[in-house]
């Protein structure tokens, strides 16, 4: 399965990719506690992914993508922060 991780799920964005996933046999979503600001736990669930989707402000995309040491995550993000 392909893991995805939506960092901003709570978000209009999010929210949207997270339903059209949720119900795939092909993908596994990975999930963060709502509110849990966390940044150890979101690196570890950026690195652990296939593919992240980023639905977040612009400054809080750019501190996402800093976390992000695993070079095989592919990183979708929603933002303007990186067009």
């Amino acid at each position: 399965k392909t893991k995805v991780f939506i960092d901003g799920s709570e978000g209009t964005t999010g929210l949207r990719i997270h339903e059209r996933l949720d119900n795939r046999d092909d993908i596994e979503l990975l999930t963060i506690a709502p509110g849990f600001e966390d940044p150890a736990e979101r690196s570890r669930l950026i690195n652990s992914s296939d593919i992240t989707f980023l639905c977040l402000p612009d400054s809080a995309a750019r501190e996402a993508v800093a976390l992000v040491t695993n070079p095989n995550v592919r990183i979708i993000d929603a933002s303007t922060a990186h067009r």
